[in-house]
């Protein structure tokens, strides 16, 4: 009992962040449906049991509102976390349900279909999170003047979107975004190099002028 009511919990606390993170109908019934299965479990070891009894009932009806009226939302339309502390909670949410949907594919609760395009989901969604995290990195980089590490970081992620041939108006946006911050850092070496040059130009003039200054010809008095 103890155990089913710690996966219920579980549950409970990931859907908690429905709103926070996209989720397909075939995740929120395979969530929804881990709920009921523990709630049976539940009623087999007491079966007189009125609010296992009304819980089970109540998980039935959102399963069937799920099953006939939701609509998932645009997995373009994610939203960024705000700070470090959100991003990391939603990835820990993300390697939860990760978790989750491995373990109901063991079971075989669910089709390795489902289980294949749900998990390269959260791996895109886990991706996002860390894309986020990295471009806040790479903006500092950028403005410290640290165009190194910028471009470090810049090519490993790129690499990484180009190797995603399933991206979507997100990521596209994250590629673009990338590719211009590179351009930028390289338009500035580029610039600022010239400026080097014309300076030590400018110093080789003045030491010339000075020579020519020194043993030019001696006016006679």
């Amino acid at each position: 009992m103890s155990k089913q009511r710690a996966v219920i919990s579980e549950v409970d606390e990931i859907l908690l962040n429905a709103t926070r993170m996209p989720f397909s109908k075939n995740l929120l019934l395979i969530l929804q449906q881990r709920i009921r299965n523990a709630l049976m479990l539940m009623l087999n070891n007491a079966p007189t049991n009125e609010t296992i009894r009304d819980h089970l009932k109540n998980t039935e009806v959102q399963i069937q509102q799920t099953r006939e009226n939701y609509s998932p939302p645009d997995e373009s339309s994610f939203r960024a976390p705000e700070n470090d502390k959100e991003a990391l909670l939603l990835l820990q949410v993300t390697k939860k349900i990760r978790a989750v949907l491995r373990s109901e594919h063991a079971k075989g609760k669910i089709n390795t279909e489902i289980f294949v395009a749900e998990d390269h989901r959260l791996e895109l969604m886990q991706l996002k999170i860390n894309l986020e995290n990295s471009i806040k990195r790479i903006t500092n980089a950028h403005l410290n003047k640290q165009f190194g590490s910028a471009n470090q970081m810049i090519n490993k992620l790129l690499e990484i979107l180009q190797s995603i041939p399933d991206k979507d108006s997100y990521l596209e946006r994250q590629y673009e975004k990338l590719l211009a911050i590179k351009d930028e850092i390289k338009s500035y070496l580029v610039k600022h190099s010239d400026k080097e040059l014309e300076a030590i130009k400018a110093r080789e003039e003045e030491k010339k002028n000075d020579l020519d200054v020194l043993f030019q010809d001696k006016k006679k008095w």
